[in-house]
């Protein structure tokens, strides 16, 4: 006999929980004990089937499938999705993935958690997320699938804070939600995350703890937290593998620090190394000696060398000997070969130079000490994080200090990197001159502590890959990424004077860029001359090398193009394309076929912005002259100013269309004749009338040929006519503008709209 509706089998809710993969603190580890820990919580709770997905893991497979993903082991798909939004960086991949995720579970609960969400809980709905948790997320996830099995799914909803006060009311952490990583684990990550302990009462002005708002510290029985260790031992061999102990405070209580560290050494845990993060002023010799008979070490946050700034940041705790406590803890550990690490925020708002050179004098001492150190030193700028003290009080930090926070939501645009730590720390230190006096006071420290670094124990590799990061991060190249996105960025929002000027002090982006100019360059003097080394050395320190190698390309080009003028190629001046600064070769084979010297006169057609024209000025000497004309008017005002401020007092900038012959009139009224004439778009022929403004014997080059190709070409004027000309490479340049085709300037744009995700719609 058929059973009766009443008496039919419950169809279990069927959970997945998403793990995104990370950009920030989490990033590189492997577990996401968080997620594991709500999956057996709610499947205790509620008979639910959960799933967990680690997109990053999954990468390891091959491409991901997100339909696949999202259709579920038995290809029915969810009735809820769960996103951890860990940190703010992951919020645009969050959101991404959801909107997928969206069209093929239309009547899916789509639930975000994580210090971001609970942080800003209300923009994750206005993203189209149907319930944002605050804080802690087991027990809201219990809330979320009861109303789905009773048929009254949650929208529109904020749940939370629901704190778990005993932690070990939470079921053992089952790791076989895991699974399927297991294999690949090697290749996801070397370090694997564990939590025994929640919340951190500290109130550092920095830190996002307090949005998940119950910061009291509670942590697992010494029992449980022992149990913790073993379940995850029993499920990833350890052995090559570092586990980061990843609670916001590691045993805050010394009974319970003193019961496990002696309870864990005795267990003699095959892992590398137990990494986890502590106070610098909670500990002394007794903790020390433990943890290094547990094969732990110890991450700090010190934040700064300088006790004034320490109490600016609010750093509270013992601030009277905090920094000598660290100084006693370096001496100690090197004693017992303990290794540890301290990271220090640069930048924090509030800072100066003289507390940043404070700090720096500290760091130098503490990490160059003779006798060696088994430390590292981290060195981050300060990132504003949504939920932290100083984001609930941005206006008094900025009235106190005269710091400016340029882009407050900044993980709303796709340059997060940047724009998280896009702040002027104070009226006395701006974002470039952080950035640059960072450079100068932290590179000498993090560059000899790898030779200072005496720790002789298990994982020094582990160590020293951390310190080679970080001199990584004084790369040239890392330096210019972000020096390119702090002028470009300026250009986006409207500050193009602004960073203009900025540029025209930039000591450090001009020193920057004249090296990996003289890299390019190397490689233009071959590509000149391919067999023959000695000519390209001589073209190298020719006046023509030197101008090309020392004039600030940069300063020619709009903001957001500046990393781009160290490469051989020519950069658009303008929307349209067809305003250009060329290619160095290009300059160079041009001017060198003209015949272009000291004493010379050259006139310059298609000038731009004035970088060719600067490049005539240094080779045509203070007997020479050069006239350029330019057909937009914008380009010749920027010019004339460029010009000026470099001292070319030899060059003369004029607006006009370069083929009409009232502009090669007005040239030689102000220089002619000339001795070559140079241009810099396509011509289908030498106008004759160009002549005109020749001295007998003087020459014109530049690309003849259609828009799509032409060949450079070179002519000589013998008083009548042009000779025959000689042809010369193919070469490709813009085509010629008259001036009715140069636009008015766009009038301003509206603020796009951010697309959000689609609002529930049922159809049933």
């Amino acid at each position: 006999m058929p059973l009766s509706p009443s008496a039919e089998e419950v169809k279990p809710v069927r959970v997945l929980l998403i793990w995104p993969g990370t950009d920030g603190v989490a990033a590189g580890n492997f577990g996401v004990p968080q997620l594991v820990t709500i999956a057996g919580y709610v499947r205790e709770k509620t008979g639910a089937l959960v799933d967990i997905i680690d997109l990053y893991s999954e990468r390891a497979f091959g491409p991901v499938d997100l339909t696949r993903i999202f259709s579920g082991p038995h290809g029915t798909g969810y009735d809820i999705v769960g996103f951890s939004c860990y940190s703010s960086f992951d919020f645009l991949k969050v959101e991404a993935i959801a909107s997928i995720a969206r069209t093929q579970l239309p009547n899916a609960v789509f639930v975000a958690g994580g210090y971001h969400v609970s942080a800003r809980p209300a923009e994750l709905l206005a993203a189209g997320f149907d319930v944002a948790v605050v804080g802690e997320g087991e027990r809201p996830m219990v809330t979320i699938v009861e109303s789905v099995k009773g048929g009254s799914p949650l929208r529109e909803t904020i749940l939370g804070p629901e704190p778990i006060e005993r932690l070990d009311d939470l079921p053992p952490s089952d790791w076989s939600y895991l699974e399927r990583y297991r294999p690949v684990l090697s290749r996801v990550a070397p370090q694997v995350q564990l939590y025994l302990s929640r919340g951190c009462p500290f109130d550092c002005a920095f830190c996002m703890e307090r949005a998940k708002r119950e910061v009291s510290w509670r942590a697992y029985s010494v029992e449980r937290a022992v149990d913790e260790v073993r379940r995850l031992s029993a499920f990833i061999d350890l052995e090559n593998t570092t586990v980061y102990v990843a609670d916001a405070l590691f045993g805050m209580r010394k009974q319970w620090r003193r019961e496990f560290l002696d309870r864990l050494a005795a267990e003699k845990l095959l892992a590398r190394k137990l990494w986890l993060l502590i106070r610098v002023d909670m500990i002394d010799d007794e903790d020390l000696r433990q943890f290094t008979a547990a094969n732990c070490a110890l991450g700090f946050g010190l934040e700064s060398g300088d006790p004034v700034h320490l109490a600016t940041i609010r750093k509270a705790g013992r601030l009277d000997t905090y920094l000598d406590q660290m100084r006693f803890i370096a001496a100690r550990s090197r004693e017992l070969d303990l290794p540890w690490g301290a990271n220090v925020i640069v930048g924090h708002p509030g800072e100066t130079e003289s507390s940043l050179r404070r700090s720096a004098a500290y760091l130098s001492e503490l990490f160059l000490d003779p006798k060696g150190t088994t430390g590292f030193l981290s060195v981050d700028p300060f990132r504003l994080y949504p939920g932290s003290p100083i984001d609930d009080e941005r206006e008094a930090w900025e009235a106190r200090f005269g710091c400016r926070f340029h882009r407050t939501s900044w993980w709303q645009d796709g340059d997060q990197e940047f724009l998280s730590e896009w702040v002027d720390p104070s009226s006395d230190l701006d974002y470039r001159r952080r950035a640059a006096l960072s450079h100068e006071l932290m590179a000498p420290i993090l560059g000899g502590l790898g030779k200072n670094f005496v720790y002789k124990g298990v994982a020094r590799d582990y160590f020293e890959a951390a310190i080679r990061e970080q001199v990584g991060n004084l790369s040239p190249r890392y330096r210019l990424h972000f020096i390119g996105r702090y002028y470009a960025w300026n250009k986006y929002t409207g500050r193009s004077a602004r960073a203009a000027e900025d540029l025209s002090r930039d000591t450090e982006t001009a020193e920057l860029l004249r090296e990996r100019r003289e890299d390019t360059l190397d490689r233009v003097a071959k590509l000149l001359h391919p067999s023959d080394a000695e000519a390209a050395s001589a073209f190298l320190g020719s006046t023509l090398g030197h101008a090309l190698l020392e004039i600030p390309r940069e300063r020619f080009v709009p903001s957001d193009l500046v990393l781009e003028t160290v490469r051989d190629e020519a950069i658009p001046l303008d929307g349209t394309g067809l305003a250009t600064v060329s290619a160095f070769h290009a300059y160079a084979r041009s001017f060198r076929l003209a015949g272009v010297e000291e004493g010379s006169r050259v006139l310059d057609l298609g000038g731009g912005t004035g970088y060719g024209a600067s490049i005539l000025g240094r080779l045509v000497g203070e007997r020479g002259s050069v006239v350029s004309i330019e057909v937009d008017p914008r380009l010749v005002a920027i010019a004339t100013s460029l010009l000026d401020k470099l001292g070319a007092s030899n060059v003369e900038m004029l607006s006009g269309d370069a083929t009409a012959p009232e502009t090669l009139e007005n040239a030689c009224k102000a220089a002619g004749p000339f001795d070559a004439i140079v241009w810099g778009f396509a011509m289908e022929a030498i106008p004759a009338s160009w002549g005109g403004a020749l001295r007998a014997g003087g020459f014109v080059v530049g690309p003849v040929g259609s828009a799509e190709s032409q060949q450079l070409v070179r002519a000589r004027w013998n008083g009548e006519s042009f000779e025959p000309h000689e042809e010369y490479e193919t070469v490709l340049y813009v085509r010629a503008r008259k001036p009715e085709e140069i636009a008015a300037p766009p009038a301003s744009r509206a603020a796009s709209e951010r697309r959000s995700l689609p609002l529930h719609r049922s159809t049933t």
